[in-house]
């Protein structure tokens, strides 16, 4: 029977990946025990993120903070954070992307990577013969056409002409022309399982058979040549019109060396392109292309001749090629540059690649296929094939499969599959049987279907077989239940309970101190008389800023502007300046501009003053006693001997 498997127990699993001997148990908290391996890892990795050398702890002291980080988790389940949804579907979402990477083959994309660097550093040159058979050939037509090339193949390798045997038998359109040669092509520029078989086949032989999605073909490799590197250069262009005569294109010619006598005697290239190329794509850029290589610009005298260029900077004469005149001016080559510059782009094409994705994945398959000993009943699957073509046209298939329902269609991993389970996920997709047998369409689910259930197996063995993975999905899943109880029993409690936190304001002993401050006015009055007017008028006497404004400002008089502070020394360059003697501030008119009011010596800022640093001391005290009663709640055994052969991280 097919085994599902949940979110607890894939928590279940991360655990019990370190479930090992009691004697290499370093803690134990309540029930959980803690492995060497699992406490290990976390603390390489909390010195690993630590810069400063002082604030390294030794395994002792890092064990203290380690068991209060744990003591929080036990904690979160017992309560069931762990079984909220909103924590469900985080943590889903999470080990999917996680899973991810591990459920391909990681090692082979890699290769792929490495090789096609490799590639991009040559061309090779090919001549191919095609015989035709698409996806959607039948299979007596991908017979046909199998020994068809097979044929061909034969011949070639008894002594026959490949390039005369191309124009004679190639499917390919432009065989009867170029005899099936093909351009030089690099990495990336072919369909990949052609690139492929190209690239893997010595020069001057004939390669195995290999199938496209065009169909079969057989390549000769002609030559290979090292790659001449990816180039961006900008042009000027005169545009022949069509059916130009000789005459036209000679008056063209006139005008292009005109234009190359010019930048080639310091004018500005850009400039130029914008005043005089016809390339209406390129001018306004001062005549810049997008970068190239020598196999995939369309146009072989134009690429000779930007290649030909030896430097930066370097103009080409005056060129021809069939659609005008051209002068070139190379602006930067790459070429030979490291695979760690490329990967980024390398992984992205590749990623793009559909066909090497696929063989990828097939190659995946294929390795966990032989990993879980996966077997198919081909019996079953014929006697399957024979009743749904019985059965052709028709919705309803459960009835008619009733007698094989129990009957196993794949197995692997010590798990049946039955036809059953199979024709469930065939009324699902909207099968409608076909009166043929083999029902190319039902193999296609098939496949699909026994990958699936190869995918799903291996995602619930992850933890199992990886312990990275176990440790990176467990580091989240306590991550997010610390976070949630954090909340709930710490950050809000110290944001919202007002009462405990005026409490510990008053018990608490006094440590958040003003400096010695001004606490008054900063006055700018509009001319001298109005200053002196303040002065006298005010002298000692504690006036508010409205009964300020009242006086001297009556009916919305602006005769001063009033600025209220409370500020230390350094917050405020004309307190600085009037009380504490300081610099006198820019842009400062000392005529105008005074200040008015007192200071106060050093004394305890109020709650309201140091809200946040009050509130921050009262999460620690609230933290505090949590973990002092998680201490007396679960009970906490250290293993020292175990302890002391964890080495220090420096």
């Amino acid at each position: 029977m097919i085994r599902s498997f949940s979110i607890a127990l894939l928590v279940m699993l991360a655990l019990a990946t370190f479930a090992q001997d009691k004697k290499d148990i370093v803690v134990t908290i309540g029930d959980l025990q803690i492995s060497k391996a699992e406490f290990e890892a976390n603390y390489k990795k909390n010195n690993a993120n630590t810069q400063e050398a002082k604030d390294k702890k030794t395994p002792v002291e890092y064990l203290d903070l380690f068991v209060n980080f744990k003591l929080k988790v036990i904690e979160a389940q017992k309560l069931g954070y762990d079984t909220m949804k909103s924590f469900v579907d985080e943590l889903k979402g999470y080990r999917e992307e996680l899973a991810r990477p591990y459920l391909t083959n990681i090692t082979y994309k890699e290769e792929v990577v490495k090789t096609e660097y490799h590639r991009t550093q040559f061309e090779r040159k090919t001549s191919h013969i095609l015989i035709k058979a698409g996806k959607d050939a039948t299979p007596a037509d991908t017979l046909a056409a199998w020994n068809r090339i097979s044929d061909i193949r034969k011949q070639i390798i008894e002594g026959a002409d490949f390039n005369e045997m191309a124009a004679k038998y190639s499917e390919d359109p432009s065989a009867v022309q170029n005899k099936g040669s093909l351009p030089y092509f690099s990495a990336f520029q072919m369909v990949y399982p052609y690139e492929n078989m190209a690239f893997i086949t010595p020069v001057g032989q004939i390669s195995q058979i290999v199938r496209t999605s065009y169909g079969y073909h057989i390549i000769k490799v002609e030559d290979e040549r090292e790659a001449s590197g990816e180039i961006q250069v900008a042009h000027i262009m005169f545009i022949f019109p069509k059916q130009a005569s000789e005459e036209t294109i000679a008056k063209l010619k006139v005008r292009a060396d005109s234009v190359w006598n010019l930048v080639t005697s310091g004018s500005d290239f850009a400039e130029s392109a914008k005043k005089y190329s016809q390339d209406k794509s390129s001018s306004q850029d001062g005549g810049k292309m997008n970068w190239f290589t020598s196999s995939n610009f369309g146009v072989k005298e134009f690429s000779d001749a930007a290649f030909e260029l030896k430097k930066d900077g370097d103009i080409s004469p005056v060129i021809r090629t069939p659609y005008g005149w051209h002068i070139i001016k190379r602006l930067e080559l790459k070429k030979n540059q490291p695979l760690e510059v490329l990967r980024p782009e390398l992984e992205e094409r590749i990623k793009q690649n559909d066909e090497m994705s696929e063989y990828s994945d097939n190659i995946f398959e294929q390795k966990i296929k032989k990993e879980y000993n996966f077997k198919i009943n081909n019996a079953n699957l014929e006697k399957l094939g024979t009743l749904f073509a019985d059965t052709a046209g028709k919705v309803n298939l459960s009835e008619k499969v009733r007698p094989l329902a129990k009957s196993t269609l794949f197995t692997f991993a010590n798990q049946d599959y039955t036809c059953g389970n199979f024709t469930e996920y065939l009324k699902e997709q909207h099968y409608i049987p076909k009166p043929t047998t083999p029902d190319k369409r039902l193999i296609n689910l098939l496949n699909i279907f026994t990958s699936a259930k190869l995918l799903e197996y291996e995602n619930t063995q992850l933890e199992i077989k990886y312990p990275d993975f176990a440790n990176i999905y467990r580091e989240y899943h306590d991550g997010i239940l610390l976070f949630n109880i954090s909340k709930d029993k710490i950050w809000d409690v110290a944001s919202s309970d007002t009462v405990r936190l005026e409490n510990y304001y008053k018990h608490t002993t006094k440590k958040y101190f003003w400096n010695d401050r001004f606490m008054g006015f900063v006055i700018q009055a509009k001319d001298l008389a109005t200053r002196s007017k303040v002065e006298t008028m005010v002298n000692d006497k504690e006036l508010t800023k409205q009964e300020l404004n009242d006086i001297f400002n009556p009916k919305g008089e602006n005769n001063i502007q009033i600025k209220e502070v409370k500020v230390e020394k350094g917050d405020n360059p004309v307190v600085d300046y009037y009380i504490w003697s300081g610099p006198k501030p820019a842009d400062f008119d000392e005529k105008t501009t005074f200040v008015l009011g007192k200071t106060a010596k050093k004394e305890q800022k109020t709650l309201k003053d140091a809200w946040g640093l009050y509130s921050s001391d009262f999460q620690e005290q609230i933290e505090k006693e949590w973990i002092n009663s998680l201490r007396a709640k679960y009970p906490i055994v250290v293993n020292k001997k175990v302890l002391k052969k964890i080495e220090m991280i420096k």
